[in-house]
């Protein structure tokens, strides 16, 4: 009975992770599932960790310091014994006027600035990828879906073909091409397993853990990529002749031209720095000092207080030859946001006109599936009364694969430029994704 209770309390705990692992999976539930598990997602928050610590560092140079020191002096006297002498220090050191730690300080807030936005663009990123990778996953379980079905076709055609041949009305050669297509599709049925389980590898990965499916259609991209024309495509293409609107608003939501904002605001900042230099710095420090058995004419506390100027009025040039090379990099990183900037537009058009094309050829796809769907059954219908031959069947099956595999594929690229158009407009693979703030 003991091990039956125990048995039964194992069954109970893993009975949650079974039943999870069995329910179908949701397109939100793997982006979810890879922004918790995926390495890059999970090495997002260390950018700003890093840029963090880094700020910190820069900080340190308006606050005080403060180290102490001890020694003990062994000397002989004149009898010859030991006689050791102790003395011990306290520094206290304040920076009053350091002016090269203001650039430093504003270079390393922007760094931590341009580390949020470049982490946030980690995991958009990485959301994306796993998107695409949830509807590629999709797309070929649906084409294994059609080879299947295809081949049952094949056999039915292969009974029937078979039957009317023992019945002497039709040739034997009907039955050899209804073998033949039992074989082709077959082998295109290998074919479609394995694409389908390169692609749960390739979700798995993604996600972090094993995905054996079921997988959710993702019905609202889906839709939302139908009628994103109707809906909003007056719109965008209104907004996209008035550049400083549309373009605005999606560089605005964009993390990757926020970050490489961010990081030319700190090129400029360190810029500056070499100039600071001209500047004289200040600072004062005390000192106290203890001795505990001090030696004749000697003080047991010790206290000094300074005041330190330094000013560095030429240093062979090397500020300016510093200046010169950051004002460098300044001006090409600026070109790069400059170039970033301008490719937004770039890349809402391409891929508005993707979108379009994807979704007319999707059309095209369905209402051709919808027709080779049709002509199949009409013709396996005429093939049993005598009215067509088995060619025209092993056609009619043929053609109905090739216009399913063709609509799954439009389908595929429909969804993949439906979420092409909301990277590049700044927002996330999911329509409750309105914004990527870090």
């Amino acid at each position: 009975m003991i091990w039956q209770r125990r048995l039964f309390g194992f069954l109970v705990l893993l009975w949650p992770s079974v039943a999870a692992a069995a329910s179908p999976l949701r397109l939100e539930d793997a982006v979810r599932l890879a922004l918790q598990n995926n390495e890059r997602a999970q090495k997002a928050p260390l950018r700003v960790e890093v840029a963090q610590g880094q700020l910190d560092r820069a900080r340190d140079a308006f606050f005080p310091t403060l180290a102490a020191q001890g020694s003990s002096v062994v000397r002989p006297d004149a009898t010859g014994r030991s006689n050791p002498t102790n003395s011990g220090t306290a520094t206290l050191t304040q920076p009053l006027l350091n002016p090269s730690a203001f650039p430093q300080y504003s270079q390393q807030s922007h760094n931590r600035e341009a580390e949020k936005w470049g982490a946030a663009q980690d995991k958009r990123q990485l959301a994306f990828e796993t998107a695409k990778a949830f509807i590629q996953a999709l797309t070929t379980e649906n084409v294994l879906t059609s080879a299947r079905r295809k081949l049952d076709s094949a056999r039915i055609n292969l009974e029937t073909s078979q039957a009317r041949a023992d019945a002497g009305l039709a040739s034997t050669n009907d039955v050899t091409k209804a073998q033949l297509q039992v074989s082709t599709s077959e082998g295109q049925i290998a074919n479609a397993q394995g694409n389908v389980r390169r692609a749960y590898i390739q979700l798995s990965f993604l996600v972090g853990q094993t995905v054996e499916g079921p997988l959710v259609p993702p019905d609202n991209t889906t839709k939302a990529a139908e009628r994103f024309e109707q809906s909003r495509a007056n719109q965008v293409k209104t907004a996209l002749n008035r550049r400083e609107h549309a373009v605005g608003a999606a560089q605005d939501r964009r993390p990757d031209v926020q970050s490489l904002h961010e990081r030319n605001e700190a090129l400029q900042a360190s810029a500056k720095e070499p100039l600071y230099r001209l500047i004289p710095t200040l600072s004062a420090s005390g000192q106290l000092r203890f001795v505990p058995d001090p030696l004749p004419g000697e003080k047991g506390v010790d206290e000094q207080v300074a005041l330190n100027l330094s000013w560095q009025i030429f240093d062979a040039g090397f500020r300016y030859a510093d200046r010169r090379q950051r004002l460098a990099q300044l001006e090409s990183s600026r070109l790069d946001e400059k170039l970033l900037r301008r490719s937004v537009q770039n890349d809402i058009e391409l891929a508005l006109a993707a979108l379009h094309a994807a979704r007319e050829n999707f059309n095209a796809a369905l209402a051709a599936a919808t027709a080779a769907q049709k002509n199949s059954e009409e013709t396996a219908i005429l093939y049993k009364q005598g009215l067509a031959r088995a060619i025209e069947v092993n056609d009619a099956n043929d053609k109905q694969f090739e216009a399913d595999v063709t609509r799954e594929s439009a389908k595929l690229a429909m969804e993949q430029a439906y979420l092409d158009l909301r990277n590049a407009l700044g927002f996330g693979p999911l329509d409750a994704d309105r914004g990527t703030e870090p």
